[in-house]
């Protein structure tokens, strides 16, 4: 399966990039809302996984511009984020997040998130 790693940390992004080509699948990465959709023009993935603070377009503003794009608001979203306020995760799942897991995570955490989203 294919992923895009949305986080403005380059580290966090090859963390979860290394979790999951260890597990088989290919992943694309952005540093922000505005280069996850541009990345998406064009290039459809199977999962997005999400940060919520960023710059440029954060976490919620890229769900909120997401659900305007048909081809874009159908992907599965995985929110992996430092916020793990209950408002926040309620906020990320009324817009369209399937999935909401804290930082720091185990990589088991997530493709066990991965599984039953997508059953693989």
């Amino acid at each position: 399966m294919k992923f895009l790693a949305v986080d403005d940390s380059s580290t966090m992004r090859k963390i979860v990039s290394l979790a999951l080509k260890g597990a088989g699948h290919e992943v694309g990465e952005a540093e922000h809302g505005k280069d996850a959709l541009a990345k998406l023009e064009g290039n459809p993935v199977d999962c997005i996984i999400l940060d919520i603070n960023m710059p440029e377009m954060n976490g919620i503003e890229f769900l909120t511009a997401r659900k305007t794009k048909p081809a874009l608001a159908k992907i599965p979203v995985i929110v992996l984020t430092t916020q793990d306020e209950t408002a926040m995760r309620d906020q990320a799942m009324e817009l369209g997040a399937n999935a909401f897991l804290g930082k720091p995570f185990q990589k088991e955490d997530l493709l066990a998130s991965i599984k039953r989203l997508l059953g693989v």
